[in-house]
């Protein structure tokens, strides 16, 4: 009897541990789909794309704009997105937040199209109206009857070089437009002993002031100025360091001399001063407006300077100066202006800006 009830409690047991096994098996099968298979992992949804920039126009070319990407990407654990610029037709660009300029003035519509690491799209346009650069340049006038509108650069000397820039003179209310001058001097700026300085006029042919002998002023070949014109100068010197520097002027493309020798228009008495100011080249350069007796309404308009040196056997560009960089209206002296390069001699010089 004892052993009958011993067996039936093992069987009991057995009984109950295969029911718990069956319950376990049957509790883990949840996921069965029904067809024998299993219900897929749980996936993210898809991503929320927000495409958003903000542009803004460089200060120093109206044609350049930077744009500021403040796309962002929720929803997924990878938040990353590449982006696809189009500007208008006129460039594209891959890059998170560029700069561009734009070929030309005009309204161009930007698309930022943005794409989330899932793949999903999100895109952003604005409509640009694009401006062409206004042209800065030097104004020089003349507003007092003690001295002359004047802009002054001063570098180290310059045995051989060249010095470029645009002028243009144009009239005030009362029309009254005076001569401007173009001076290239040695270490002294006093007239006398430049290497050569010329006289710039509005209505007649520009002639020689400082600097050139009778035989010179003879032999040049100067064309006539005109106002509201804008024209390229260009005036080179070679000095041997022996004696005084040989110039080459040429005035709109018209070569006016060649290779004349400078010289001084002071009288005997200052040939030697002159040969001590400009044996070595030239390191001072003056655009000068008007007279030291007289005020002009008129305006002398200086752009795109730019000195050349070639003392180290191939051309290099010493300074140069297009004032697009400048601010309207900003003084060129330096002891008003700190940004200003040019020497504190300058006077009723500052940046104009065309309208």
């Amino acid at each position: 009897m004892k052993n009958l009830l011993l067996n039936l409690n093992k069987n009991i047991f057995l009984a109950m541990a295969l029911f718990l096994s069956l319950a376990v098996i049957t509790s883990c099968g949840d996921d069965d789909d029904g067809n024998g298979g299993t219900t897929p992992p749980t996936t993210e949804d898809p991503s929320m794309v927000n495409a958003n920039f903000t542009s803004q126009v460089d200060a120093e070319n109206s044609l350049t704009y930077n744009f500021t990407n403040n796309s962002v990407v929720n929803g997924i654990t990878d938040t990353s997105f590449d982006s696809a610029w189009d500007f208008g037709g006129d460039g594209t660009s891959t890059e998170a937040s560029p700069s561009f300029t734009f070929s030309a003035e005009g309204t161009y519509t930007v698309t930022l199209t943005v794409t989330a690491s899932d793949g999903e799209v999100g895109t952003a346009t604005e409509t640009i109206e694009v401006t062409a650069p206004r042209n800065r340049y030097a104004v020089i006038t003349d507003t007092k009857d003690d001295d002359t509108g004047e802009l002054r650069l001063s570098v180290d000397s310059i045995a051989v070089g060249r010095l470029t820039c645009m002028y243009r003179v144009a009239e005030g209310p009362g029309m009254d437009i005076q001569d401007g001058f173009v001076t290239v001097n040695g270490r002294s700026t006093t007239g006398d002993f430049a290497i050569v300085e010329v006289r710039l006029k509005d209505n007649a042919p520009h002639e020689f002031r400082e600097g050139a002998s009778d035989e010179t002023i003879a032999d040049a070949n100067f064309p006539e100025g005109a106002p509201d014109v804008w024209v390229p100068v260009e005036v080179s010197w070679t000095s041997d360091g022996v004696g005084t520097p040989l110039y080459t002027v040429v005035i709109g493309g018209q070569t006016v001399i060649t290779d004349a020798i400078s010289t001084t228009n002071g009288g005997d008495g200052d040939v030697e001063g002159h040969l001590a100011a400009t044996i070595d080249g030239a390191a001072n350069f003056q655009w000068k407006y008007a007279s030291n007796s007289t005020v002009s309404d008129g305006v002398y308009h200086v752009d795109d300077i730019v000195v050349y040196s070639s003392d180290s056997g191939s051309e290099t560009i010493v300074f140069e100066d297009d004032f697009q960089g400048r601010t309207a209206g900003e003084d060129l002296n330096p002891e008003i202006n700190l940004d200003s390069p040019y020497h504190p001699n300058s006077s009723d010089a500052s940046v104009g800006e065309d309208q």
